[in-house]
This record gives structure tokens, sequence and C-alpha cells, in this order.
């Protein structure tokens, strides 16, 4: 006789139901590629000093369950701001791809296989989105910000 016992992962899918229709019932729309997106890229905590770069980007990847990826790149920003470079805040550059019209506090996280470790870098520049339903869908990549020419 087989036991019979509480099955969560059958709970999945009316989960994933369930945000569906209260994220339609709010009048938004609802994109699993965006909320993937947020969980792979977007950080709104402030980085203070370089040193703990390296050990920010360790956390974040195995936070987010990201670890052993090659790299990894984090936009420093407010979800609200991002999601504005599918809009008003953004240039299109082809077909559903943004770029930034402002540069954003990124860290780009590089994994280092002797060290098992990451090695973080930050940079301010441009970043490029691929946007679906007005949000975005995919990290494409980051340009540095044109320069001012000198008088």
């Amino acid at each position: 006789m087989a036991l019979h016992g509480p099955r969560p992962a059958s709970l999945l899918p009316l989960l994933l139901l369930l945000a569906a229709s209260l994220a339609l019932s709010a009048g938004q729309n609802w994109n699993p590629l965006n909320d993937l997106f947020r969980k792979r890229h977007v950080d709104s905590s402030p980085i203070l000093n370089v040193a703990s770069i390296n050990a920010y980007c360790s956390k974040m990847m195995w936070r987010r369950a990201l670890y052993g990826r090659l790299s990894n790149t984090f936009i420093i920003a407010k979800p609200e701001d991002i999601n504005k470079v599918c809009s008003t805040e953004g240039l299109a550059k082809g077909p559903y791809r943004y770029e930034s019209k402002n540069p954003f506090d990124i860290i780009v996280c590089i994994y280092n296989h002797f060290t098992l470790s990451y090695t973080g870098l930050k940079d301010k520049q441009k970043i490029v989105l691929s946007c679906w339903k007005g949000l975005p869908a995919l990290y494409i990549k980051h340009v540095q910000p044109d320069l001012m020419p000198v008088p």
C-alpha cells in the first residue's frame, strides 16, 4: 500500500494561477519573464565600498540561486526606474530592444573557477534590455555612455 501524504509540488500550479489572477485583477500585466529578469538582475540596495563588492557578488549569486553562473550583471536601481527603460526612458534599438537614455549603476559578477568565488566590478553604464508587454524581460548588455565632446 502506498503512503498518502502532502504533495506540495501539486500546489505549485495553483499558486501560479492565483498569482496570475491577482495580478490581472489588479489591472497589471503579469509577465513571468519580468519576474525572472528581476530575480537575476535587479537590486535596489546600495553598495558602500569597493572591498565589499566581491562579497556582495558571492552573497547575491548564492541568495538568488545563480551560484556557478560564469557571469551576471546586477542593476542597482529601483524596479520602477528600470521598467521606464521600456517606455519613456529608453531609445528603441531594434525589435523589442531598448537602450537606457541615462546610465545606471551596475555590478558585473564574474565567477573564478580557482577560488570558487566571484569578483565584482562596479561601473556606471547604459543598459540594453529586451522588453515584453512594456516590462523588461531580458538583460542584453551594457554600453559605455556617450562622452561629451571637449570644447
